[in-house]
């Protein structure tokens, strides 16, 4: 039985982090039936999460990426160590926060959950697949 591939990125403050997870992307939606304009929506959606997650990261501390591929979908968690809470904030208290950035998520990504850790935040972006990953030939990984 083959196992499905992940990809986990610990990105810091510098450009590099969005092209890593752009192109983390790029492969697993290919990879998994993610269409052109689907896999666009989740790239600017994930690269929101991460600026903020960056913006919001204390003392300049990594922030940790998963994408995931799930049955249905592509997901992706980002998780920083920062202060910016969100409580049991409700879609409209998000999007009233201030800025763009959590808009677009939930516009652009089938489902958006954000969650408060000990410490910090976690989003978790999910992108529908046209198809149920079980339906699909297996991956060849050459």
């Amino acid at each position: 039985m083959r196992q499905t591939p992940s990809v986990q990125l610990t990105l810091h403050d510098d450009p590099a982090p969005t092209r890593a997870l752009r192109a983390a992307l790029d492969d697993l939606g290919a990879r998994f039936g993610l269409g052109e304009e689907e896999l666009f929506e989740l790239k600017v959606a994930a690269t929101e999460a991460l600026t903020n997650a960056i913006r919001g990261s204390l003392d300049g501390r990594p922030v940790d990426v998963a994408v995931q591929p799930r049955e249905d979908a592509l997901e992706v968690e980002v998780r920083n160590h920062g202060a910016f809470e969100l409580g049991d904030s409700t879609h409209s208290d998000i999007e009233s926060e201030g800025g763009r950035g959590i808009p677009l998520m939930f516009a652009l990504a089938d489902e958006v959950e954000f969650a408060t850790t000990g410490d910090g935040t976690r989003v978790r972006l999910r992108k529908r697949l046209h198809r149920a990953l079980g339906s699909r030939p297996s991956p060849s990984f050459g």
